[in-house]
């Protein structure tokens, strides 16, 4: 008899999951919430301008490359998905008094700070040779030498922090802004952030950097495409109240309509906080998850401004990169009001012109672009929002995203002045969007904090503590696109492996119960 697996949540995790278990025979359900497929993948248009709310770039996507390698387990070609960024500089850093494009290949980056601080090469030299190593380790090089010598930097900086790392490595404060400025990538300052985590981010990207061909919606589709082809079936508008649990095992769940999904295996996709908080009695489970669930804590929110402009950008010095652009070279201080739980009176942002990275020319009518604004923000400011229902929130709300917007576009034309002109469309994001639309606890954009205590072997799992229950998303294998796309499969393919010797279905064939 067939086995049945429902997944929770579309996120880029729940997509990947939902084929990888069709393809192992399973009769796959997966449930969305929200009206629209994708979680943080899900686009939006507004007059023929499209957006991409959570992805601006990815890495590995070159053949043999991690996320190539990833994708091709499901049956896509990331080759295909993803066009590549200016290979010059995909990241462009910004600080008050100097500048630096981050360029594909770690020798040529190391020459490009060598020449901006050329007094500090010799401590330069000495950390770039152990990110080879690390470097090497990373992409399974075979006899590579470098590789055995990153085996015991990996140990080593999994059990201190990045700004621990990058005082160590470097006396000159500029050089460890440099190097911590990616930092957004996962949303916390390096006093906070794993050496391990800051220092695979950078390597992540440094072979190439690519960004999806036509936007984020190419890739969700591609994968539900997929799923559907394998026999996956995707229902919108269907939200979970619990997880049904007998004994030791879930054997389903229940909407929130009272329909009842009966299953094998579930494979929760969204946020750890939910599945444990909100969908499992605490009766159900083992006193030391509660207590881990409890002391979870969510990653940073943010705030996006979304521009549509008449103009084109690359007549305004903007090319196929993002920019992160820092008021001050001390990344802890940029980070210090969000962190603190308030807004920030001069904000370090990210620009994303997503129009001008996508080679289809899609995303924008003919002579014009797309610019989104990011800045990191905390949840507090918003908290009493969090319930609100979108279209019908209070005019206070209204009137302070409104003002937030504004805001950070002044920030953008104090430090770019002359980019922004020629306004066409003008939207607003905060973490009560991210709540709304991507069913994001607290309005967190990467999940669970990638903290130390809350990342790599601390992090949850993939299999859960009751037989049938699996995870995937960033809580899981950490924060970022190609993580949580990862995460999937592991769940799926785990799940095959411990249900493959197992009877057939007690549910029979395929059925759903009303209830």
């Amino acid at each position: 008899m067939v086995k049945r697996a429902v997944v929770i949540g579309t996120g880029a995790g729940g997509l990947t999951a939902s084929v990888a278990l069709a393809q192992e025979g399973f009769e796959v359900i997966a449930l969305e919430r929200g009206k629209q497929l994708g979680g943080f993948l899900n686009p939006f248009a507004r007059r023929h301008y499209h957006f991409d709310p959570g992805v601006h770039y990815v890495g590995q996507a070159a053949p043999g490359q991690g996320l190539h390698r990833i994708l091709r387990r499901v049956g896509l070609d990331a080759s295909e998905l993803f066009c590549p960024m200016d290979p010059d500089g995909f990241d462009v850093l910004r600080f008050p008094d100097f500048e630096l494009a981050i360029p594909v290949g770690l020798d040529r980056f190391r020459d490009r700070v060598v020449a901006l601080f050329p007094a500090d090469q010799r401590e330069i030299d000495a950390f770039i040779q152990k990110l080879a190593g690390l470097h090497a380790l990373m992409n399974g090089r075979g006899r590579d030498p470098r590789r055995l010598k990153g085996l015991p930097i990996a140990a080593l900086w999994y059990r201190r922090t990045f700004g621990e790392l990058l005082a160590q490595s470097f006396s000159n404060p500029r050089v460890r802004a440099v190097f911590a400025a990616q930092c957004g990538d996962y949303g916390l300052p390096p006093s906070r952030a794993p050496a391990i985590l800051g220092v695979a981010v950078f390597l992540h990207f440094i072979d190439g950097s690519y960004f999806p061909r036509g936007g984020s919606g190419t890739l969700r589709d591609a994968l539900v495409e997929r799923g559907r082809a394998e026999g996956a079936v995707y229902r919108r508008r269907a939200e979970v109240a619990r997880i049904n649990v007998e004994g030791r095992r879930v054997t389903g769940v229940t909407l929130d309509d009272g329909e009842r999904i009966d299953a094998d295996v579930v494979i929760s996709a969204v946020d750890p906080k939910l599945t444990y908080g909100r969908f499992l009695p605490a009766s159900a489970l083992p006193s030391g998850m509660l207590r881990k669930v409890n002391k979870t804590v969510p990653s940073v929110g943010s705030i996006c401004l979304f521009l549509g402009l008449e103009r084109d950008l690359r007549d305004h010095g903007m090319g196929a990169f993002n920019v992160w652009d820092y008021p001050t070279w001390d990344i802890e201080a940029a980070f210090g009001a969000a962190c603190e739980g308030r807004l920030s009176d001069d904000f370090a942002f990210f620009l994303s012109p997503n129009s001008l990275k996508d080679d289809t020319g899609t995303m924008a009518p003919a002579g014009c672009s797309t610019l989104e604004v990011v800045t990191l923000a905390p949840f507090a400011p918003f908290a009493k929002w969090a319930d609100s229902k979108s279209m019908k929130r209070p005019e206070e709300y209204e009137a302070f995203k409104d003002e937030l917007g504004d805001r950070l576009l002044a920030s953008v034309e104090r430090r770019w002045p002359g980019l922004v002109g020629d306004v066409a469309v003008k939207d607003v994001s905060t973490p009560v969007t991210n709540i709304h639309f991507a069913g994001a606890v607290d309005g967190a954009i990467y999940g669970p904090a990638a903290v130390p205590e809350q990342f790599a072997l601390s992090a949850y799992k993939p299999k859960g503590p009751l037989e049938g229950l699996y995870h995937a998303g960033a809580g899981v294998m950490g924060p970022g696109v190609v993580p949580c796309l990862a995460s999937g499969i592991v769940a799926a393919r785990l799940a095959a492996k411990e249900h493959r010797e197992r009877k057939p279905s007690r549910f029979g064939l395929p059925r759903l119960v009303a209830g």
